[in-house]
């Protein structure tokens, strides 16, 4: 077997366990990038996932054409160049969409909850709001001396640690 074919696996290998180790561990980066300038993006390009994604299209262009010459080389150089660019640009846009799409609420402002919890003698309790797309828990604090029932559907203001029902 061919030394390219072996660094094609090798390095596919390497991809797909970075891949499913990024996916199932979410936040944990598989990568070691080496500080090269902070106004040029050439840090983010050579790194461990760069040299993968790089050898990656050296060694597919090797095994597609056939064997290791001079022009074989120089087609799998500018391959892998342009593999490390693309997967470079199509994370950085992925990782950019994945970030807007959760807007992170700090004020709550006359907001729909549902009383969960209530202590009448030190008038403090938990309501269920919405935050983020889903149903949170949130201390209640009351300075006035109001009686909720669980369930009760009430306006909350404040904080998304913290909030008092609503005057409004």
């Amino acid at each position: 077997m061919a030394w390219y074919i072996i660094v094609l696996i090798v390095s596919s290998a390497l991809f797909l366990i970075t891949s499913i180790g990024s996916l199932i561990f979410g936040g944990m980066d598989l990568d070691a990038d080496v500080d090269v300038g902070s106004d040029f993006l050439l840090g983010d390009l050579i790194s461990f996932k760069g040299l993968i994604h790089f050898t990656i299209g050296f060694s597919l262009s090797l095994t597609l054409m056939g064997g290791f010459s001079l022009w074989s080389a120089t087609v799998g150089v500018v391959t892998g160049i342009i593999f490390v660019l693309v997967l470079y640009f199509l994370y950085k846009t992925l990782f950019e969409k994945l970030q807007q799409s959760v807007k992170y609420t700090i004020d709550i402002n006359d907001m729909d909850a549902e009383v969960y919890y209530w202590d009448k003698k030190s008038r403090t309790g938990e309501v269920f709001i919405t935050l983020e797309g889903r149903p949170v828990t949130v201390t209640l604090k009351c300075p006035d001396d109001i009686h909720f029932e669980k369930g009760e559907k009430i306006k909350v203001s404040g904080t998304r640690h913290s909030v008092s029902p609503s005057t409004k």
